[in-house]
């Protein structure tokens, strides 16, 4: 009988976290297409396939799920970068992948992430806490390629934390181009001419950029 109950506790957890995922889905498809001030909680159910109503048991508001979308993308985008900081190609291949990964996420993005982002953390002050958060997580990813590099003599400049900003901000000014000026680009080959770049001026005087 008590194996029966963990059972059904289980299944029913199994479809509350299905359905919860169903509207982050729906969210994220509504976020792209329309921006944030054209989705509505009610869009957000009828494009999961539930009822206005079913919304409210899992998310409190459209804010919240914004959060939480923005927190699971940047999970998925911080996980790819510590799995390829942490591997065993060489510096420039792992800071291209580093590059890569957050490049096409926006390259590939049918609505600029960056500036709701950026919109709605002027708006709401707990947002942008959130974005300089996974900020400082991206940070530590490149931190560990960087510092590895400068104990290997292949990098001369002698602070990481330096180097690792200036790196990010690279991406990020290409990010800009991608979000506000609509350029298309290929993501690995941008990436691949960044990072160049990049180590070219580490390597000889410590700048990149």
């Amino acid at each position: 009988m008590s194996r029966y109950n963990i059972s059904s506790g289980s299944m029913k957890e199994m479809e509350r976290e299905v359905r919860k995922q169903a509207l982050l889905d729906a969210a994220k498809d509504l976020f792209a297409q329309v921006g944030y001030d054209g989705t509505t909680i009610e869009s957000i159910a009828h494009r999961a396939g539930m009822a206005k109503g079913s919304f409210y048991l899992h998310y409190r508001s459209k804010e919240e799920i914004f959060r939480a979308l923005m927190e699971m993308l940047g999970d998925q985008i911080i996980s790819e970068i510590q799995a390829i900081g942490q591997g065993t190609a060489d510096i420039e291949e792992r800071l291209t992948g580093i590059a890569e990964v957050i490049l096409r996420f926006h390259a590939e993005s049918s609505h600029p992430w960056l500036l709701i982002i950026m919109e709605k953390g002027l708006e709401r002050h707990e947002v942008m806490e959130h974005f300089f958060k996974k900020r400082k997580q991206v940070m530590e990813g490149i931190n560990v390629v960087i510092s590895e590099a400068m104990k290997d003599g292949k990098i001369i400049e002698d602070d990481p934390d330096r180097l690792s900003s200036m790196f990010l901000g690279c991406i990020n000014g290409t990010v800009v181009r991608i979000c506000c000026f609509g350029e298309e680009l290929e993501a690995r080959k941008e990436a691949q001419w960044l990072t160049r770049r990049f180590l070219d001026g580490a390597l000889v005087r410590g700048v990149g950029c």
